[in-house]
């Protein structure tokens, strides 16, 4: 049975919508703050530039031994939202999908976020708390990373 959860996570950065998308988007970016914990690494090398219709490939797991592969799928990129679909495979089987929401609106200095991740568990419900833990330590590091 397929296992759901909804995960929702708010952030101030010091910067303007213009470089959270950047950060969101870009393939150096996003393998600086992408990685589930402090001892994984993301890998994304040789892929399309993100935009609407795009998938590209990355590899995340293990520094050394990144054996998860991550298909993401681009759907909307602009100033105001950043949306993707985001499978992740072991040994050629999915076993996790997530739809990313980022929602950003600035006050001129600062861009606040919203991310709703609606996070799918093919491989029972354990995998749950391994994807949210995944998102909240990516998220503490692009914090981080964003001067916040």
């Amino acid at each position: 049975m397929t296992q759901t959860k909804t995960l929702t996570f708010k952030r101030r950065f010091p910067v303007a919508p213009p470089r959270v998308v950047k950060a969101l988007t870009d393939a150096d970016d996003r393998m600086i703050w992408g990685a589930p914990d402090a001892d994984m690494a993301l890998l994304i090398h040789d892929q399309p530039v993100p935009a609407p219709g795009i998938r590209d490939t990355a590899r995340v797991g293990p520094t050394g031994t990144p054996y998860v592969t991550v298909l993401t799928d681009w759907i909307i990129i602009d100033p105001a939202r950043v949306t993707y679909a985001e499978t992740l495979e072991a040994e050629g089987a999915p076993f996790a999908t997530s739809l990313a929401v980022f929602d950003l609106s600035t006050d001129g200095q600062n861009t606040d976020l919203l991310l709703t991740v609606m996070v799918a568990s093919y491989a029972g419900a354990d995998v749950i708390p391994q994807v949210e833990s995944g998102w909240t330590n990516a998220i503490a590091t692009l914090s981080g990373h964003l001067g916040a």
